[in-house]
């Protein structure tokens, strides 16, 4: 392959990630972002430096798909990221003047709304400034400093902001009804990369087995999951795998400690494929969420051909409806006993059928569809 760097053509897009140095998602979702474009000489990379640390090797891979810049965060916090990011980026705009469009993965949206207006003066007019977005619009929207900040810079010709649903499209819209259509727009994801599933590795066991993979934290279930399998041994096998972000989390979450299942390590993307693919379920059952997210472990679900279970609620709950690639349960009765014992099994028709679907839902939110999709909002076409 070669090297992304030594092509010769000018970048035209600039995708920032001012997160990457946060242990959980960012650093995989930028890589899993330039696997799926692959190598471009039009497309540059703008990171937090993760320095030698976990995250060192993501920051390695990445330069195979493009020349990639690191910028120092000081930190994890995203306001901090974001802010420190943009002498970075004007400094490329300066070097680059050809780039047309600055693309932030993760951005401090206030943060960005305040400082780019003052630090933009000294370049030309960026084409187009865009950012994702992965909540709801309540928190800034019910601040007036915040909102009025916000909209202002929302409303600047060439400022958009992307969502990864319908449902917060929709949202952002409704608090914001005075900003261009075109000002709040969804983006695809491109979580998953083309292929086919990953086999499981265990041998088979009339015993299922059930996953919760990724992030440790509190908002995943946990403190009832755990309890519930623990006392119903005939229910199934409940896998813990990952690692916790801050220790508060690990204060919150102890009674882990003593948990045999639970494999307490940061995960690569390789291991966390091979721990959600040695599953019959994975579980999302997340309290305190913002039901019109993505679920990141649907797109993991998917990526491994298991099925999942998730709250009928928002966006994983319509997923459930629309494509049957797993199982929605109310809110507000917690699955028990009778459910988990009562769950289709390997190698039943039903199954069977909650495979195919999560083959469907991996269809239509990978490959090349989703691919020309982000590359049209990227190149604003």
């Amino acid at each position: 392959m070669p090297s992304a760097a030594s092509t010769g053509q000018e970048p035209a897009v600039l995708i920032v990630q001012p997160w990457f140095t946060a242990l959980g998602h960012p650093a995989q979702s930028v890589l899993n972002i330039a696997r799926v474009l692959g190598v471009r000489r039009d497309v540059s990379y703008l990171i937090s430096d993760p320095g030698t640390g976990e995250l060192a090797p993501m920051a390695s891979e990445l330069q195979k798909y493009g020349v990639v810049e690191r910028f120092r965060s000081h930190g994890t916090s995203l306001r901090a990221g974001t802010l420190f990011s943009l002498p970075a980026v004007l400094r490329l705009v300066r070097r680059q003047p050809q780039l047309r469009h600055i693309f932030f993965l993760d951005a401090h949206l206030v943060a960005m709304a305040v400082a780019w207006p003052v630090a933009s003066t000294s370049i030309g007019p960026v084409r187009l400034l865009s950012s994702v977005y992965l909540g709801g619009p309540e928190r800034i929207a019910s601040h007036p400093l915040a909102r009025n900040l916000v909209s202002r810079f929302l409303s600047s010709p060439g400022r958009r902001l992307f969502l990864r649903t319908e449902e917060l499209k929709q949202s952002w819209r409704d608090a914001f009804p005075k900003l261009p259509p075109d000002a709040i727009e969804t983006i695809p994801s491109l979580e998953m990369a083309d292929g086919g599933d990953i086999p499981s590795t265990r041998s088979e066991s009339k015993v299922l087995r059930f996953g919760v993979i990724g992030q440790v934290r509190p908002g995943k279930s946990l403190e009832w999951l755990v309890p519930l399998f623990a006392e119903n041994r005939t229910m199934g096998d409940l896998h813990i795998a990952g690692t916790f972000t801050n220790p508060a989390h690990q204060r919150r979450l102890s009674f882990l400690s003593g948990y045999g299942n639970f494999d307490n390590r940061f995960l690569t993307e390789a291991d966390m494929l091979s721990a959600a693919a040695d599953q019959d379920y994975l579980l999302a059952l997340y309290d305190d969420w913002d039901a019109r997210m993505e679920a990141a472990t649907v797109h993991l679900a998917a990526r491994v051909g298991k099925p999942v279970i998730v709250y009928d609620e928002g966006w994983p709950g319509r997923m459930m409806r629309e494509f049957g690639c797993g199982i929605a349960v109310a809110r507000n009765v917690r699955p028990g006993e009778s459910f988990f014992k009562n769950l289709p099994r390997p190698g039943d028709d039903r199954y069977q059928a909650l495979q195919t679907g999560i083959k469907r839902f991996r269809a239509a939110h990978g490959g090349a569809g989703s691919r020309e999709a982000f590359l049209k909002k990227l190149f604003d076409e």
